[in-house]
């Protein structure tokens, strides 16, 4: 499984269909280079959109700066001239998001596949879920209200977002890549994560003082909390905050006020 990396904000004001334009577009790239040779007719293959869109697409990727320039290169053949086309996309180096190249073959209306693009790069960090409801994300998308309901509605139905009390949720996180802290320091955090996905729960993003004042609480050992955790009854779909966690597990995560100590008199 390989995957494309999304910069969060670049694509904000993109529709749908040009989101997913640019996801094929990446996905046809060379990953190190972020170079693309990618054929007109191929994208209008992949998209289902027709050539005409397509090149509009371009322009708008281009104005957007997602794609930084485009050579055109005119060749001599069998049939006559003809031209193609090299791409030189941008190459986010933060505030990206991961999405799996699987997502090309997924059994998904396109236009869907390109708004659930969209929703990912508001989504909290580190999480599919976005904290935000109809008319905030119609506002972040520039997506007219109508719309939004629309495609809510129907990515609820098909079960690629699940509604939450203050907000969605994507529902895939082997297309929508969620990242983990990856340092040998944060397992207790991962192994905790884990349970909580598992569970249907949304887990709170990476915080260190948060996940160090677990830590210290359950003696360095993430199975004493997933056990204190088994043990509660919380409900699906809860997006677990460290203040939540905190309060149902009665642990202290404060941030105490630093002690004052009487001046010394030598």
């Amino acid at each position: 499984m390989g995957y494309v990396l999304i910069p969060k904000k670049k694509i904000l004001g993109l529709t749908a269909n040009e989101a997913y334009t640019y996801f094929c577009l990446l996905t046809k790239s060379d990953y190190n280079t972020y170079v693309s040779h990618v054929r007109l007719d191929t994208l209008s293959e992949l998209t289902g959109i027709n050539k005409e869109y397509i090149s509009t697409h371009i322009k708008t990727l281009i104005s957007k700066e997602l794609i930084l320039y485009k050579d055109k290169q005119h060749h001599t053949g069998n049939k006559g001239y003809f031209d193609t086309c090299t791409y030189h996309l941008y190459k986010p180096a933060t505030e990206w998001v991961r999405i799996s190249t699987d997502l090309l073959h997924a059994d998904i209306p396109n236009k869907l596949k390109g708004f659930l693009i969209l929703l990912k790069c508001i989504c909290l960090s580190n999480t599919n879920y976005t904290g935000y409801g109809k008319s905030a994300i119609s506002k972040l998308l520039h997506i007219s209200r109508p719309t939004i309901n629309a495609y809510l509605a129907l990515c609820t139905r098909l079960q690629l977002l699940r509604e939450e009390e203050n907000g969605y949720t994507l529902t895939d996180t082997r297309l929508f890549i969620v990242d983990l802290a990856k340092t040998g320091k944060d397992a207790f955090y991962i192994s905790v994560r884990n349970y909580l996905c598992q569970q249907g729960l949304i887990p709170p993003a990476y915080d260190r003082p948060s996940v160090w004042k677990m830590i210290y609480h359950f003696s360095g050992s993430s199975d004493y909390m997933v056990d204190a955790l088994k043990r509660k009854r919380i409900p699906k779909g809860t997006n677990c905050t460290w203040t939540y966690l905190a309060k149902v597990l009665n642990v202290d995560i404060a941030e105490k006020p630093q002690k004052e100590y009487p001046p010394v008199l030598l």
